[in-house]
């Protein structure tokens, strides 16, 4: 009987801290100021540290969610979705992060909602040259939807752009490219143009994708231009970067989409 006791109580102990390590959305930022934005928001219940990265659960305006900083880069971003599907029940992925403009139509401060990712660095190299894959190895395009952020999401996103009084940042709906590469290049800017018709290129987006994809989980991307994707690109990215705190409201965006969910889920 005091082992049966004894299991009961252990049992009861591991539903407890399952329960502790539940929320509904995990929120994947690239910036460290973007992180204190969203904490200032943030109820916080317990911060964990997992795989070399600091989760912050908690609420933000009554939704359960888990914020965490990734560094950039395809490897980093994977390992920081994995790490939030694998220890939190997560029922969904937003992600937004700086990234440069690649239409030349796109300007710095305007946020781009993904409709589509892809890795632009994902190919072989041939002796005459480079040539791209669409599919990375594992992913079966007969089932598309790996490189598709959800369709709800986006909607909700784009929510934010009717109320002119809440933002004066373009929001826009287009396809995000991803890779290892910081872009400060007018020759590489044309070339992954012409390929992609790429509305914006950044170092996480189709990452995150392809791990929610594998884990069946939806995902939102956001991302805010900082740059141009030309030679000036980086001094471009690091005051872009230091004055878009101030000018787009990242917690009042985020919430347009958290309070969008709940509705949804209450009908």
């Amino acid at each position: 009987m005091r082992y049966f006791k004894t299991g009961c109580i252990a049992l009861l102990l591991a539903f407890i801290l399952i329960g502790s390590a539940c929320a509904d959305i995990g929120i994947i930022v690239a910036l460290n100021s973007n992180l204190e934005q969203l904490r200032e928001d943030l109820k916080t219940k317990e911060i964990t540290k997992k795989a070399g990265r600091e989760f912050y659960s908690g609420k933000i305006d009554d939704r359960a969610v888990v914020l965490v900083r990734s560094p950039m880069g395809k490897v980093n971003n994977a390992i920081t979705a994995q790490a939030l599907l694998s220890h939190y029940r997560i029922t969904s992925i937003i992600s937004i992060s700086p990234a440069g403009a690649i239409n030349k139509d796109v300007n710095i401060g305007d946020i781009i909602v993904a409709a589509e990712v892809y890795q632009h660095d994902f190919g072989t190299i041939k002796p005459y040259g480079f040539v791209w894959s669409r599919v990375p190895d594992g992913t079966d395009w007969d089932e598309p939807g790996y490189n598709l952020p959800d369709e709800g999401f986006r909607q909700l996103a784009l929510l934010y752009a009717k109320d002119k009084k809440k933002t004066r940042n373009r929001i826009i709906q287009g396809a995000i490219i991803t890779g290892d590469q910081f872009i400060s290049s007018q020759d590489k800017k044309e070339w992954l143009y012409k390929k992609f018709k790429a509305m914006a290129v950044d170092m996480g987006a189709a990452a995150i994708a392809q791990v929610c994809y594998a884990n069946g989980v939806p995902f939102c991307i956001l991302r805010i231009i900082t740059d141009k994707s030309t030679i000036d690109a980086r001094p471009t990215f690091e005051k872009s970067v230091s004055a878009y705190q101030s000018d787009i409201d990242i917690p009042a965006f985020l919430k347009t989409i958290l309070r969008g969910i709940q509705n949804k889920s209450k009908k």
